[in-house]
């Protein structure tokens, strides 16, 4: 075995183990990185069982596996896609509908029983020659179908599923596209779509030239070969990212909930409160001369509605006092007794004016035209229809659908 294809097995191999344990044991920080390991995975474990059982030639010693895993490729592009859309809707799970994605893998199962059913010999004979020259890999074995349509039509939906994937992100939270110029260590979720992108233009190139050698138009193995590489760097890249330094960029972004607090002593004119929470006694321990608090206070207010202008908390779901202080930097206590003072209401009250207000600017670019009430509340983070409902209703004195309908109204009378 040659030592550059030995070094690509070893790193697939742990790239699988660690998609895998990842699966098992998520580690917190990334939302929804069920989905987004799962989805990995199964980039992973077919890209390992290519160059194992074809470049290395093991597969001649079991060719009952020829095709086994051929179902699970329609699967990689729409655990990413529930990974994108359960973020951008600060969601978890599946949806009601969400098994129709499912049916592709399903119908090549299904279709692939009477290759399952054939006998050893015909296998065996089948493996010998992909051994022999791999390339014939998207041409034989197939099931009732062409291998070569599904090769084709998996591309075809993965580039489908990345393209609405980005919409998604371009048009639900923009905010994400602008703060990833601003601040690296947020911008996750457009780190791991620019790695799958990576992967999706590279695949999608290599499938259009295959398909232009197949019809004798044109032949560039050479090139062909380089984007089918690139887009191997492309998986790998997002493996280091993902399974290598997990959490690296989201963990720095902002201080750790549970970290002891320093006590402050000796104020002089130059002393201010910590922009962070670091090391030292509990929050209640933190003595402060009451001048100096009542001068900090005055930047504390725009601190606070900075925060909430950003967009980036008014949509996180099950946002509290203790999590919102925490991403300020700021004792809750201080940031609460500010919030009363400044804006007359507490916490909940002042973030649901927010998200009220988040969910206003929506509606006037138009997002009822194309999505729900309930995925709007979900949207703006809230919990329930019910909630969003109420919260809307006591701020606007209306429900969305009639905010919406006088909006609408008042556009047509201009």
């Amino acid at each position: 075995m040659k030592f550059g294809l030995l070094f690509i097995i070893m790193i697939l191999s742990a790239a699988v183990i660690n998609s895998l344990i990842l699966i098992i044991k998520r580690e917190e920080g990334i939302r929804n990185s069920l989905m987004l390991d799962t989805s990995l995975f199964f980039y992973n474990l077919p890209l390992l069982a290519y160059f194992l059982w074809f470049e290395a030639g093991f597969i001649v010693e079991a060719p009952h596996l020829l095709r086994v895993l051929s179902p699970v490729i329609y699967l990689c592009a729409p655990f990413f896609y529930f990974f994108i859309r359960n973020s951008l809707f600060n969601t978890t799970g599946f949806r009601k509908l969400d098994w129709i994605h499912f049916l592709p893998a399903l119908f090549h199962l299904l279709e692939l029983i009477p290759f399952f059913m054939q006998s050893y010999e015909v296998k065996l004979s089948i493996a010998e020659t992909l051994v022999s020259d791999p390339t014939l890999l998207n041409v034989l074995p197939s099931g009732l179908i062409p291998i070569s349509f599904h090769y084709s039509f998996r591309i075809f939906l993965q580039t489908v599923y990345f393209v609405y994937a980005v919409y998604l992100v371009y048009t639900i939270r923009p905010d994400l596209l602008r703060g990833f110029k601003r601040n690296l260590k947020q911008s996750w979720l457009v780190i791991v779509l620019f790695f799958m992108g990576w992967v999706v233009v590279f695949q999608l190139i290599f499938s259009v030239l295959d398909v232009l050698k197949k019809l004798e138009l044109m032949d560039l193995s050479n090139v062909n070969m380089t984007m089918r590489l690139l887009s191997l760097v492309g998986i790998l890249l997002l493996n280091v990212f993902i399974n290598f330094k997990p959490m690296f960029l989201v963990r720095n972004a902002y201080p750790e909930f549970g970290k002891p607090r320093r006590k402050i002593k000796n104020f002089g004119k130059k002393a201010h409160l910590p922009t962070e929470l670091e090391d030292a006694g509990p929050i209640s321990t933190i003595e402060a001369d009451k001048p100096l608090l009542e001068e900090y206070n005055e930047s504390l207010k725009g601190k606070i509605i900075h925060l909430l202008e950003q967009g980036l908390v008014i949509n996180e779901k099950g946002m509290t006092l203790m999590l919102f202080s925490i991403k300020l930097g700021i004792p809750p206590k201080l940031v609460s007794q500010e919030i009363n003072k400044e804006f007359g209401k507490g916490f909940n009250e002042l973030l649901n004016q927010y998200r009220i207000k988040f969910a206003i600017e929506k509606i006037e670019h138009g997002y009822l035209d194309d999505f729900t009430v309930e995925a709007l509340g979900e949207l703006s983070g809230f919990n329930s229809r019910t909630t969003f409902f109420n919260a809307f209703k006591k701020e606007i004195g209306c429900s969305p659908k009639e905010f919406w309908k006088r909006y609408q109204h008042s556009l047509g009378q201009q």
